[in-house]
């Protein structure tokens, strides 16, 4: 535990917070925010993701009152293993995935019963945690089909991936160039926009059956690379357990 507060503590200062608005046929919904922290390993640099969601409105006749809690950890050049606890009109669902390099853990716990599967990491690329990750090193760049862990059912979902290539989104009055995929999945069609410093600017997605938008509520910051460089042998802190 010491050794675990020490690494926290020498990345308190390299954080980010994004905030999305979420809306659905031009109704606003809520927001999701995102704060990640950076963390330097031997390996490079890993990521702590703690994101938040509260939608609560009405689009046509479906009333949505959905929220999820998710963190997640990603270590340099491996996926995200996370844990994430969703609320949809008063039901809890919690899904948790692990991965190793052998295969992926998944625990699903709905009406108070958990639910374990063991998949061969060679059957899911990515989780929806990387899709928040701005330094993943999954990219959807690199994928014609992909094959995505839901960290909000459990479920894994297959489906081809193409892009739309470059274009410009206007953020807070601001043009910031993003890159477009489209997604097809069992679920419908799901669409994905990055900044060059990969940021999720924009998300498309179904929710309920309902479609919905979620865009950066302010231009994207920059990249990791745009921290100020620390000088100096940094602090540590040790805390009695």
């Amino acid at each position: 535990m010491i050794g675990l507060w020490c690494t926290l503590a020498l990345a308190a200062e390299r954080e980010q917070t994004l905030v999305w608005d979420v809306t659905s046929q031009g109704t606003n919904l809520g927001t999701r925010t995102l704060v990640v922290r950076y963390l330097e390993g031997e390996a490079g640099t890993n990521r702590v993701l703690e994101a938040f969601t509260d939608l609560n409105g009405q689009v046509g006749s479906m009333k949505i009152r959905w929220r999820q809690r998710m963190t997640a950890y990603v270590p340099a050049h491996e996926p995200a293993s996370f844990h994430s606890v969703i609320d949809t009109n008063g039901t809890p669902i919690e899904v948790q995935g692990r991965w190793t390099q052998s295969n992926w853990v998944v625990t699903t716990v709905a009406n108070g019963k958990p639910r374990t599967v063991e998949l061969p990491s060679t059957k899911i690329d990515l989780s929806t945690a990387d899709l928040l990750d701005p330094d993943s090193r999954f990219p959807l760049s690199h994928l014609s089909t992909a094959r995505i862990l839901s960290a909000e059912t459990g479920e894994v979902l297959t489906g081809p991936m193409t892009s739309t290539g470059a274009k410009e989104l206007t953020i807070a009055g601001q043009p910031v160039p993003v890159t477009t995929y489209l997604w097809t999945s069992p679920q419908g069609g799901f669409e994905f926009s990055y900044s060059s410093d990969g940021f999720l600017v924009r998300q498309v997605s179904q929710l309920l059956g309902v479609t919905i938008e979620a865009q950066l509520r302010q231009p994207p910051p920059g990249g990791i690379d745009d921290f100020p460089v620390q000088v100096g042998r940094p602090a540590i802190e040790v805390m009695e357990l």
